[in-house]
């Protein structure tokens, strides 16, 4: 038995489950890391700035 790490795009994500299905393999642990946009909106959001909104509908009106 052999242990790989890979780094995926999210949007490629799916494909390669579903290329271990068909090779009989599996994922034994999976972590999420933030983009460069998430990461910098997170850090401006700890520093006061940006939006509040009480909604999705009033969030997805900002964007």
């Amino acid at each position: 038995m052999i242990t790989f790490t890979i780094e995926l795009p999210e949007e490629e994500s799916s494909s390669f489950k579903e290329f271990l299905s068909k090779i009989h393999g599996k994922i034994i642990s999976e972590e999420r890391v933030p983009n460069k946009e998430t990461i910098q909106a997170m850090k401006e959001l700890k520093n006061g700035k940006g939006n509040r909104v009480g909604s999705v509908d009033e969030f997805l009106k900002l964007v």
